[in-house]
C-alpha cells in the first residue's frame, strides 16, 4: 500500500476510471448469471453493448494517466532506464496477479485460464510504456518530453497492419481470410501456442470452445486504445488546447464517424479487438473524458460522483477484492444455498429476475464501496 500525496489528481480521469471498474464489477457480480439486462452482457461477437466498451475505457484510462506519472517522475530525477524498468515490472506484476486471479480457489494448472482481464491492461501498459519512453525526447532540466507524432504512427501501423493480417491472409486450414470465431487468425494464434483448454470456456461455438476475448494477438490493436488516451493526457497535461472538454468530445465524436464507416469491412469484434473497434470504443471513452471534465465540477453534481472517484483511486484492489470473494459468494451458506442464489431468489419476489440480478450486484458493489472508503481515510491505495 502507498500513500499517494493529495490534490495533484486529475477529477475526471478519476471519475471516468471510477465508472469504467464499477461496471466491470458489476458484470463480474449478478445475481444470476442466467439473468442480467442488456447493458451488463456482452456480445458473443460482432456488435457491442455498453459492457464492451469499459475494458477499453479502462485501458485508455491507464494511457492518460501515463504521460501524467511519467513526466512527473523524470522531473523528480528518474532516468529514462528506471521508468523502462518501473514499466516493465509492473506490467509483470499485473500479468502474474491475474494469472494468480484465475489459479484461485482451486489451482488447477491443467486447466487454468491463461488470459485475462490484468494480463491483457499489464502487457498493454508495458508494450505502451516502453514505446512512449523510447520514443520520448528529453525537455528542460533532463526532464523527458514525450512525443505525440511517434504516438500516432504507432496506431495506423497496429490498425493497418491488424487488419491486413486479418482481411488478406488466409488463416491455415481455411479457404479465405475472415472474422469469424475460428477462422480467425487471432483465435488460430491462440489456439496454437495457448490451447483451447486454457481459454475462457464459457463462450463455446457450436458446442466447441474456439477463442478467448483476451488473446495473445488482439492485445496488439488494444494498444490503441492506451495510445489514444496518452494523446489525451498529453494534450490535458500541456494545455494544447483553448477547452480541453469541447475538444475530446469533438474529437471523440469524429472517431466514432470514422469506425463506423470502417465498419463495413471491419467490423466491431471485441472478442478479437479490431481496429474499428479500437476507434470506436476509443472514441466514446474520449467523448465521455470530455463531457465529465466540467460535468464532474459543477456544485450540484459533483457529489452524486463520490462513489465513482472513491472507486476510481483504488481500482487495482476493487478488482482484487472481487475475485477473491467470489468463491464465498457461490459457497453453501444458508439452507446449503449459495449467497448469490439466495440473494436473487430474495429480490426475485419483488421484481423481476433481471432487476433482481442488478440489485443483487449493486448490493455486492455498497459493501465494496464500505471497504474502498475505509481504505480511502486511512489513505490506503494498492499501487504496483
Amino acid at each position: 500500500m502507498n500513500t499517494p500525496a493529495r490534490g495533484n489528481r486529475w477529477d475526471a480521469l478519476d471519475v471516468l476510471r471510477g465508472l469504467t471498474i464499477m461496471l466491470m464489477l458489476l458484470n463480474l457480480s449478478p445475481g444470476s448469471w442466467e439473468h442480467n439486462f442488456a447493458f451488463l452482457e456482452h456480445v458473443k461477437w460482432d456488435g457491442w453493448a455498453l459492457i464492451d466498451l469499459v475494458a477499453p475505457a479502462f485501458l485508455f484510462c491507464i494511457g492518460v494517466a501515463m504521460p501524467l506519472s511519467f513526466e512527473r517522475r523524470s522531473a523528480k530525477g528518474d532516468s529514462r532506464a528506471d521508468l523502462v524498468r518501473h514499466v516493465l515490472w509492473r506490467g509483470l506484476l499485473l500479468v502474474a496477479i491475474g494469472f494468480f486471479l484465475n489459479l484461485y480457489p482451486k489451482f488447477d494448472f491443467a486447466t487454468v485460464r491463461i488470459p485475462g482481464v490484468l494480463q491483457r491492461i499489464g502487457l498493454c501498459y508495458a508494450l505502451c510504456g516502453v514505446f512512449m519512453l523510447l520514443t520520448a525526447r528529453r525537455g528542460a532540466g533532463r526532464a523527458l518530453h514525450l512525443r505525440i507524432a511517434p504516438l500516432v504512427i504507432a496506431m495506423l501501423v497496429i490498425g493497418v497492419s491488424y487488419w491486413a493480417l486479418m482481411y488478406f491472409v488466409p488463416v491455415p486450414g481455411f479457404t479465405a481470410p475472415g472474422f469469424d470465431p475460428e477462422g480467425n487468425w487471432t483465435s488460430y494464434i491462440d489456439r496454437a501456442v495457448i490451447g483451447v483448454e486454457h481459454f475462457f470456456p464459457y463462450w463455446p461455438v457450436n458446442g466447441k470452445v474456439v477463442f478467448d476475448p483476451e488473446g495473445l494477438l488482439s492485445t496488439w490493436p488494444a494498444c490503441i486504445n492506451v495510445f489514444l488516451g496518452a494523446i489525451a493526457g498529453i494534450v490535458y497535461s500541456r494545455r494544447l488546447l483553448m477547452n480541453p472538454a469541447i475538444g475530446f468530445v469533438v474529437a471523440g465524436a469524429v472517431l466514432i464517424g470514422l469506425a463506423y464507416a470502417m465498419a463495413g469491412p471491419y467490423p466491431f469484434i471485441k472478442n478479437i479487438w479490431t481496429g474499428s473497434f479500437a476507434v470506436f470504443s476509443g472514441g466514446f471513452a474520449l467523448v465521455l473524458l470530455g463531457v465529465l471534465a466540467p460535468v464532474t465540477q459543477a456544485p450540484v453534481i459533483r457529489p452524486l460522483f463520490w462513489p465513482a472517484r472513491i472507486f476510481g483511486e483504488n481500482p487495482l484492489l476493487g478488482y482484487i477484492i472481487v475475485f477473491l470473494m467470489a468463491p464465498a459468494i457461490d459457497a453453501p451458506w444458508i439452507g446449503g444455498d449459495s449467497l448469490r442464489n439466495t440473494g436473487q431468489a430474495f429480490f426475485s419476489q419483488f421484481v423481476s429476475p433481471d432487476l433482481a440480478s442488478l440489485l443483487f450486484g449493486l448490493c455486492g458493489l455498497l459493501f465494496l464501496l464500505v471497504i474502498l472508503v475505509i481504505c480511502h481515510h486511512k489513505r490506503w491505495i494498492l499501487k504496483l
